[in-house]
Order: C-alpha cells, then sequence, then structure tokens
C-alpha cells in the first residue's frame, strides 16, 4: 500500500471537523495501530479501553476524543467527536490507490459486441460477454467474469475469481471481491412425486450504487424480478443470500449469514455473523439481529433481536439469565430431596 506524504495541516484541512493540538507541520506517511506505531505515522483512539496506550505510542499523531489530554511530549492529537470516523476518512485521504492502466491486456478477453467506456481496465484472464457493458474506470482482475448482457456502472472492482452471470446490473463504485458470485440460479424446485424439477430462473441482481460485497458470498438471481442489493449495503465475506431477497438501503450483513428465498430487510438493517432469515419474512427499518439468531417470524422496525428463534433481546437475556441460575436450582432440589429422604428415614 503507497501512501501520500502530506503535513499534518492538510490532513486537519481535509477533515474539517477536527482540533489540532501540535505541530501543524509534521509529516504523515503513514498509518499504523497505537502499539505498532512509529515515527511519521498516524494513529487512532476510538475505544476507551486503549487509552493508557496513547501515552507510550510512538505515532506522530493520533485523532482522539474531544476529551483526551495530550501526554507531555506525546504525540499531536486532532480531537474530534468521531474519531473512527475521521480516521477512516484521513485514511481514505493518504492512500494512493494503485490504479492499472486502462484498455484491454494481453490474455483477457472481450466479446466484440461489449462496450467498453473510457478508461476500464480488463486485466489478463478476464472476460467479457457480448452485449454486456462495462462502466468508465471499471477494473476487471485477473480471473473475472463478466457474462453476456450484464451492465456494469462506473469505477466498481471486480476482483479475482468473481462471476457476474447474464443480465445482472451493478451500480456505480460497486466493490466485488475474491470469488463473489452474483446471478447463479436461485435454489428453486417444484415436486413431482420422488422428483425435483428444475424451475427456470428467469430473473436476475441488481446491485445499486456503493455496494461492498464481501469474499466468497453468493448473490442468487430471482426466479422472476430481481434479487435487490440496496444502495450503500456492504455484505461481509461467506454470506448466502437468497432468490428474490430484497435488501434495503444502507444494511449490513455479517460473516457466514444467510437470507433465505424472498427475505426482506428494510433500510438501514444490521445481521450479525452466522444470523438467519428464514424466507418471505420482513425485517424492519433499523432493526438488528444479533450473532446467531435465527429469525422465524416478522421483526417490527427498530428491533434488537436475538437467539433462536430470535425474540426481543432483553427477553433473550432474561431467559440466559434463567439458565445461568438452573444449576442452583438443580442443586437446591436434590438437596431438598435428600432432606425429605433423611426425613422419612427417621421417621421410619
Amino acid at each position: 500500500m503507497h501512501f501520500k506524504t502530506l503535513p499534518l495541516q492538510a490532513i486537519a484541512e481535509h477533515l474539517g471537523d477536527v482540533t489540532l493540538d501540535g505541530n501543524p507541520d509534521t509529516e504523515i506517511r503513514g498509518v499504523a495501530g497505537l502499539r505498532e506505531a512509529g515515527a511519521g505515522q498516524l494513529s487512532f483512539l476510538a475505544n476507551p479501553r486503549y487509552a493508557k496506550e496513547l501515552a507510550a505510542t510512538q505515532a506522530a499523531a493520533v485523532i482522539v476524543p474531544l476529551d483526551a489530554e495530550r501526554p507531555k511530549g506525546g504525540a499531536a492529537l486532532l480531537r474530534t467527536g468521531r474519531p473512527y470516523l475521521a480516521f477512516a476518512r484521513a485514511l481514505t485521504f493518504l492512500v494512493e490507490p494503485r490504479q492499472p492502466d486502462a484498455g484491454v491486456h494481453e490474455g483477457a478477453v472481450v466479446h466484440p459486441k461489449a462496450r467498453l467506456d473510457k478508461g476500464v481496465a480488463v486485466l489478463p484472464g478476464a472476460y467479457v460477454g457480448a452485449g454486456a457493458r462495462i462502466g468508465a474506470g471499471t477494473v476487471l482482475f485477473p480471473g473475472a467474469v463478466v457474462l453476456d448482457e450484464c451492465q456494469v456502472g462506473r469505477d466498481c472492482r471486480l476482483y479475482p475469481g468473481v462471476v457476474l452471470h447474464s443480465e445482472c446490473v451493478l451500480g456505480d463504485r460497486v466493490i466485488l471481491h475474491a470469488n463473489v458470485t452474483i446471478g447463479a440460479d436461485g435454489y428453486g424446485f417444484a415436486q413431482d412425486g420422488p422428483t425435483h424439477v428444475k424451475i427456470p430462473q428467469v430473473g436476475n441482481v441488481v446491485i445499486e450504487d456503493d455496494v461492498e460485497v464481501g469474499a466468497c458470498t453468493c448473490i442468487d438471481r430471482a426466479a422472476l424480478g430481481s434479487t435487490v442489493i440496496g444502495r450503500g449495503t456492504k455484505i461481509d465475506d461467506l454470506v448466502m443470500v437468497g432468490h428474490g431477497t430484497k435488501v434495503g438501503p444502507d444494511s449490513l450483513i455479517v460473516a457466514q449469514s444467510g437470507l433465505a428465498g424472498s427475505a426482506v430487510l428494510e433500510e438501514r438493517v444490521t445481521l450479525g455473523a452466522r444470523a438467519g432469515v428464514l424466507g418471505h419474512l420482513t425485517v424492519g427499518a433499523g432493526s438488528v439481529v444479533f450473532s446467531r439468531a435465527h429469525v422465524t417470524k416478522p421483526v417490527p422496525p427498530g428491533s434488537y433481536v436475538s437467539g433462536n428463534p430470535a425474540r426481543p433481546h432483553a427477553e433473550q437475556l432474561r431467559q440466559d439469565a434463567l439458565l445461568r441460575r438452573l444449576q442452583r436450582l438443580v442443586d437446591r432440589v436434590e438437596d431438598l430431596e435428600a432432606q425429605v429422604v433423611a426425613l422419612k428415614q427417621q421417621r421410619s
């Protein structure tokens, strides 16, 4: 990764909502964690549990909460109400992305009826099918496959092993990490006695602007209509999104989660790791489904649910507390039973 070299003042001005405490001419040429940072590097402190590391860090500057105190002789500080967000923006500002040279590289295959806009890079081993359109500035890394009649927006990145099946649509600035599969057939079969008859999956997948999809995730095409991933949604590695699913804008889906066919996540829903949602159910806007929860009925907007089956999180916590007391209750019952036996023996 290559970083720009900039004075701290330039970073502060770019962030806008920070207060600089220290030498504005401090040169920043990289980033690192508080423990690992050295001369010329920028770090951040967002979690109070690491506050004690601020005094010991060798970083040149640290992004910190508003109330953080600068250690005597310590790093320069950039104070802000949202240090983690500020660090993300600073990192984006400092990183110099390496954009491959535009054009169809030797070893790539582009169908004559495909359309590539200005600045597209198709690297060796990538493939673009007939009727596909690739937007300006998009990069197809080695082994990425875009099949017939797909539409890919501007400034997308399709990393090695990505497969975009026919007629699927990506918006602008979509990132698909290695081995993502978009638009494979949904899992649809009709029963005919002892056999299973495949239902042709004639829909597609539509991924809106600014979506990022983690490695080895699969998003199936709809039987009819579209599987839709809403604007700004971020999906982790190893996630399964079933056919006909609708995911609202700005949702978060963490690793190994699964959505069965025709499930609906409204806007700003969060699924924790290994959460599951049954088919044809709706999880309301702003809801949080905790890790390993199994949603078996509709979830109202703004809910926090956990457990299997998923229930209101407070209810699940109460149940967990009762389970923790269970062994003590068993011990008490056994003790009482022993006392009863002893009393019976005395009477006899």
